[in-house]
């Protein structure tokens, strides 16, 4: 049986790849502004911002995030097989909408939208995630003996999310497309608000012993002023600046309630200093936010690259840090020194860079945004450097793991490598490119270097997937070599037909025998 802690290290490991295709695509876009960019149909600059953002408010961070109550719930030895069944499935669906989230902005499908950028109805497959994860804390919730309070009010909440999921994210009924302008203290200090029983669920969950929250009032009272927002804002009309900026200074009374929870608990030294990284990102945003929102200042840097690096630091650090205090007990990686030090210098260089190009951009101040543009890609290069603390290479490899090795590189590597850059590279070598089907070949050529990655990593199924690439390159070739010799397709698909009965040559001359006879 899968222990949860197993299965925990796992999915952070792989949930990283979206964290690092986020990364890789900001330093892209980062190059584009710079003016540095391709014509390549999947690698617009619209595309690439719109993949950036997504990944990050869509990927690693909000995934690992909710795993909150079950580490709680594991911290206080509970168990169930069945719980931990359905929380893989919603974290699976989970994984499924992000690859279809990835090819959609991939392929232009945006909504022209500062945030939540993809096609509304991949929302409906978050929804279905959300029904696993509602039955996954079902199943954990009934082999308490007495349920905490902390538990119920997490299953209503997550009970209600899936419909409130596809109500607010709808392009008709929805808020999305209604609060995309406009001054939003209300959506600031919901959005706070929405931190705070996070950052106490972490205390609790890293805290040694009991741990018992003091100070309530101070989010008692900001939940029922922006209750009540919603509910004006819904019913009556909208707000004022003035009533919007009475509910962003709201957001200040965070302040003590975190410095109070801080000091009162007792947690692990990584572990502490991981969340207060966080709780200072959290702090510094909530002050320069509240200062950004007077009148003055506020139209002053609208929408300039010193809002951009106040999200970056919103993010980037507050929530980021969240997700790290919360698994150091589960990763190892988490306690090397290294990570720590390139991942802050990256984003504090960033966040530096881009404050003083927003002062630029405002007229306060003269000096050269391009230079400052090519450092923000450097520092974003540096943080990128930071996710291979996560990566460990086995050198000793036999045979057929170094053929299942070069497999991943040239189908799994290359199949990427061509959907994001054969409309570019195709005319350059007179190859003709439709930007249709050629896209669905990319798809097979990845998914061949994915079992090429299974035959590696899990040697006690090696053969077996290792034949079906095989057998998968010989039927892809066979068809080539028939649309080349009818003169459907060109040179081109000689040489995939070559290479593909050439690679899977390579297993029948030198690895099929070997089995074979071992097996006699």
């Amino acid at each position: 049986m899968l222990s949860f802690n197993t299965f925990v290290n796992r999915q952070f490991k792989i949930s990283l790849i979206f964290l690092f295709l986020a990364l890789f695509f900001g330093i892209l876009y980062s190059i584009n502004l710079l003016g540095y960019s391709i014509n390549s149909t999947t690698l617009l600059p619209s595309n690439i911002r719109s993949l950036h953002i997504s990944l990050i408010l869509y990927g690693f961070v909000p995934l690992m995030l909710s795993y909150l109550p079950f580490l709680i719930i594991n911290k206080d030895g509970v168990q169930s097989e069945k719980g931990l069944h359905y929380l893989n499935l919603y974290t699976i669906f989970w994984y499924i909408f992000l690859v279809f989230m990835i090819s959609s902005l991939l392929f232009g499908n945006t909504r022209g939208l500062a945030f939540y950028d993809f096609p509304y109805e991949l929302n409906f497959i978050l929804a279905i995630a959300g029904v696993f994860y509602i039955i996954a804390l079902y199943k954990y919730i009934k082999a308490y003996e007495i349920i905490p309070l902390w538990i119920k009010v997490c299953l209503w909440v997550v009970v209600i999310a899936p419909f409130a999921l596809l109500i607010l994210m709808n392009p008709v009924i929805g808020q999305v497309e209604s609060t995309i302008s406009g001054p939003h203290g209300d959506n600031t200090l919901g959005m706070s608000l929405a931190l705070i029983p996070i950052y106490y669920l972490i205390i609790k969950l890293l805290n040694v012993g009991t741990f018992k929250a003091r100070w309530n009032i101070l989010w008692i009272i900001p939940t029922i002023f922006y209750f009540g927002s919603v509910l004006y804002r819904t019913f009556v009309g909208h707000l004022t600046y003035d009533q919007e900026w009475f509910f962003q200074w709201l957001t200040f009374l965070y302040i003590p309630i975190l410095y109070r929870w801080y000091k009162d608990a007792q947690i692990e030294t990584f572990a502490q200093k991981a969340l207060l990284i966080s709780i200072l990102a959290f702090l510094f945003v909530d002050v320069e936010g509240n200062i950004l929102f007077i009148p003055e200042f506020r139209w002053l840097f609208h929408r300039n690259d010193l809002i951009v690096a106040h999200a970056h630091v919103a993010m980037g650090i507050g929530v980021f840090f969240m997700v790290i205090a919360m698994f150091v007990s589960y990763v190892k990686e988490l306690k090397k020194l290294s990570f720590y030090i390139l991942y802050l210098s990256g984003l504090l260089g960033i966040f530096t860079v881009l404050s003083i190009s927003g002062f630029i951009e405002a007229n306060v101040i003269h000096g050269n945004i391009d230079f400052l543009w090519a450092l923000r890609s450097m520092f974003g290069v540096l943080t990128f450097s930071s996710l291979f603390t996560f990566i460990s290479c086995k050198f000793e490899l036999t045979n057929l793991q170094k053929y299942n090795l070069f497999g991943v590189l040239a189908d799994g590597l290359g199949g990427v490598f061509l959907i994001l850059l054969a409309s570019f590279i195709y005319p350059l070598l007179g190859f003709s490119f439709t930007g249709t089907y050629e896209y669905i070949v990319f798809a097979f050529v990845s998914t061949t270097g994915i079992i090429h990655y299974f035959a590696l990593r899990y040697k006690e199924h090696e053969q077996i997937l290792t034949k079906i690439t095989v057998t998968t390159r010989v039927i892809i070739s066979s068809v080539f070599f028939a649309l080349f010799y009818n003169k459907t397709l060109g040179i081109e698909a000689l040489m995939i037909s070559l290479f593909d009965v050439t690679f899977a040559s390579i297993f029948l001359l030198f690895f099929y025998k070997e089995n074979f006879l071992c097996q006699k």
